[in-house]
């Protein structure tokens, strides 16, 4: 687990290539891989590659960039990458010299073996680097669910590409605003950054750029969702076992660590289920095993704090058990490092909280931990689901387990709000979700709404999904497939996997590890008919989840078994607390909002004192945002909208 900044420069007219300043820009991202520090230029300076490490694996070893024997394959990984040991030897049997024991090691290998064919092969967390000198081309991949970042952009003839955007700033970028991105909330939606010109490598992609200037990015994977016209001929009995055996494998592969390991744990059934079983595990072959569980703690927020919950799922594991005491004081004094670690907005003060747990487990001498990140977005556990799911009736279940009758389903189904998008078969999550991040029309200037138009976060939502994948929404997929596709194409990887996962995380130097975005276990869940997932009973409930809590029930407590989804939610600002007030009187004034460009500065500020009159939670969502942006436009000096040249004049 680490981090990389790399650069490539496209030809010129005499081929002589600046050498960028990889040292400072490692320096930048130091936090994320704190061990060791390497770096590889080609001879004739086209290709650099940088690299930060956080040893995993292989302690005294694994050292990057890594090198073929001949030297003609270059490469950086940031990641974990499981099963490594069989990969290992079946590369050896064919010939392959391995230089360290790391598992990065194997990326290399299986290049080399089966070129754009390597990433297939791995199984894990990872974005991956690699300088081909004999073929002069330079290849970035990210994993099948975008679980690790990867930013890149084309900034002067050469292709920056990194962990994380500052890397870039002591490489020679200048950072400008990308007003579309920021008003269709394209940070979250898609795959644009809040900045011109720089891009997230899409998951599940990889990325081709030759000397010549050419860039070339394609898939290697998709998720996929059956027929929902198509009987399922497997039993209710042989499905939940399936989820548990996968569930189970993808725990073990992922205790393998040559440092001690934790588990973040919640008041919810995923995080309380991996502590559960990866307890089994380890007391496989040592009886006496504990696992150490870390849990954040909400002072004074009964409605928000789940750690006495955890505590008692520590209790049933017989795990050792940590508890970090949070205040709303300590959310807000750590918001401005918060935001530039996650390098876009927050809209609540939820990744703090996960900022400040990855300190506290680093300061508990722990580097890795086991979190529940992508149990919701394959198992229907948002309450959003329950309107797609209800959309159309599940035609593929055995027997109709766990379905309604039609008028039952379509009476229910009036309940929800149902404004969608004809791309998507009229399903209702991208609706929801585009509104998370996104400011309303009043608070933008007028020249921004006239370049971009009236923001439509939903649109941009859909339109950032391939063409094949609406064929298949409009004419395959059951509706709550769809909105699972959705949820994990957009959210999972941009706001999930980023702000509350590798960004909080590895701002302390600690690796997030994501059973439940196994892709081997993705696939089998994927392939489930929709009322496993979210059940009918026979109280007229809808049962959210239920294939999991059947597959994991026995470790877990019957508390857990029963209790119903809870999003893990620090607790709000009501705008009364001094901080709070100190912190919006900082960032939200009339020259931090003009420095921006594209805000309207007198609606902005009426809202500001509407906020602190009334602590309306809307309107906080809104000051977190704005106080984001106004963060970055700081730390990052991003120049003033209007006044570039490609802006709109206003």
């Amino acid at each position: 687990m680490c981090g990389f900044c790399s650069y490539f420069h496209f030809d010129t007219s005499d081929n002589e290539f600046p050498n960028l300043d990889l040292d400072t820009a490692l320096q930048y991202i130091h936090h994320r891989g704190p061990d060791s520090q390497g770096k590889y230029v080609s001879a004739n300076g086209r290709c650099g590659l940088g690299h930060v490490r956080l040893s995993i694996i292989d302690l005294n070893g694994g050292q990057q960039p890594l090198s073929n024997a001949s030297g003609s394959v270059q490469c950086v990984v940031n990641g974990e990458l499981y099963d490594f040991e069989r990969i290992r030897e079946e590369l050896e049997a064919k010939g392959h010299t391995f230089s360290t024991k790391s598992d990065s090691e194997i990326a290399l290998h299986l290049y080399e073996e089966y070129g754009m064919g390597f990433l297939e092969h791995l199984r894990g967390e990872f974005a991956i680097n690699i300088f081909d000198v004999k073929k002069n081309r330079f290849i970035a991949a990210r994993d099948r669910f975008g679980i690790k970042p990867l930013y890149y952009t084309v900034y002067n003839g050469t292709l920056l590409v990194g962990s994380e955007i500052k890397s870039f700033l002591p490489m020679g970028w200048k950072p400008e605003w990308d007003v579309d991105s920021i008003m269709h909330n394209g940070p979250v939606n898609d795959m644009r950054t809040c900045f011109k010109g720089v891009y997230k490598l899409p998951p599940a992609h990889y990325l081709i750029a030759t000397s010549s200037g050419s860039m070339e990015i394609q898939p290697y994977w998709d998720a996929d969702y059956p027929d929902k016209n198509v009987k399922e001929t497997r039993t209710v009995e042989e499905m939940v076992q399936g989820v548990h055996d996968h569930l189970k494998d993808a725990i073990r592969t992922r205790l393998r660590a040559d440092v001690p390991l934790g588990v973040y744990l919640s008041g919810g059934i995923d995080s309380s289920c991996i502590a559960g079983i990866a307890s089994s595990i380890l007391r496989e072959s040592n009886p006496d095993a504990k696992l150490k569980a870390f849990c954040i703690g909400f002072a004074g927020s009964e409605i928000y704090d789940e750690s006495a919950i955890a505590e008692r799922t520590a209790e049933f594991c017989g795990a050792d058990f940590e508890k970090l005491l949070l205040t709303e004081d300590d959310l807000l004094n750590s918001f401005e490092e918060s935001v530039w670690h996650v390098e876009q907005p927050h809209n609540n003060l939820n990744a703090i909280g996960k900022f400040l747990l990855s300190e506290f487990v680093r300061d508990q001498g722990y580097k890795v931990v086991m979190t529940g990140e992508g149990s919701d977005e394959h198992f229907g556990g948002y309450a959003f689901f329950h309107a797609d799911y209800l959309r159309e009736a599940d035609n593929a279940s055995p027997d109709g387990f766990g379905t309604l009758p039609n008028d039952q389903r379509e009476a229910r189904l009036k309940m929800f709000d149902t404004t969608s998008r004809k791309l998507l078969n009229n399903i209702n999550t991208h609706t929801m979700l585009g509104k998370v991040l996104t400011l309303e029309d009043k608070f933008y200037h007028d020249a921004a709404l006239a370049q971009v138009g009236r923001p439509n976060p939903a649109l941009a939502m859909a339109e950032s999904l391939s063409g094949m994948a609406r064929y298949k929404a409009n004419n395959k997929w059951h509706p709550l497939h769809t909105a699972m596709y959705v949820e994990n194409h957009t959210f999972l990887p941009n706001h999930l996997c980023n702000s509350l996962g590798d960004r909080s995380e590895m701002a302390h130097s600690v690796e997030a590890r994501t059973p439940f975005l196994d892709h081997h276990l993705c696939e089998y869940v994927n392939g489930l008919p929709p009322s496993l997932k979210i059940k009918y009973n026979d109280d007229g409930t809808l049962n959210e989840k239920w294939v999991l809590k059947e597959a994991v029930k026995p470790y877990i407590t019957e508390e857990m078994y029963k209790r119903t989804k809870h999003p893990f939610l620090a607790p709000p600002s009501e705008g009364r607390n001094p901080v709070v007030v100190n912190l919006l009187d900082k960032l939200i004034t009339k020259e931090t909002l003009d420095k921006l460009g594209w805000v309207n500065i007198e609606k902005f500020l009426e809202g500001k004192a509407a906020y602190l009159e009334t602590g309306n939670l809307f309107l906080f969502r809104d000051m977190m945002i704005m106080m984001s942006y106004v963060t970055l436009s700081q730390r990052f000096n991003v120049a003033t909208w209007g006044n570039t040249k490609n802006d709109v004049a206003r």
